[in-house]
């Protein structure tokens, strides 16, 4: 008989547009994304679908700490998408000594 794995990680999910948390979604061992990934889903507070950062625990590649950075220095467009790759985008500020 097959053994189960039944290992799930809860992701916190940021809306690119407004700022606010959205509903967490669960996603099963083995079938994680790249920290900072995003998904489209709809936004309860916009009022319609918008691209949605993954937010792990502060203890992964990209946090809510960096979420507030990339909104604070407007590194998403119109549409919810990433101007610049976070580490790119986290390099620059870096240059330019902001962090």
């Amino acid at each position: 008989m097959r053994r189960r794995n039944n290992d799930f990680m809860i992701s916190r999910m940021f809306c690119c547009n407004c700022g606010r948390e959205g509903m967490p979604i669960t996603r099963k061992s083995g079938h994680y994304r790249e920290a900072g990934h995003l998904k489209k889903l709809y936004c309860i507070y916009c009022g319609k679908e918008w691209n949605h950062a993954e937010v792990r625990s502060m203890y992964s590649d990209y946090n809510y700490e960096d979420f507030k950075l990339e909104m604070e220095y407007h590194n998403f467009d119109e549409e919810g998408n990433r101007k610049e790759p976070y580490r790119i985008f986290r390099g620059n500020l870096k240059k330019e000594g902001i962090i």
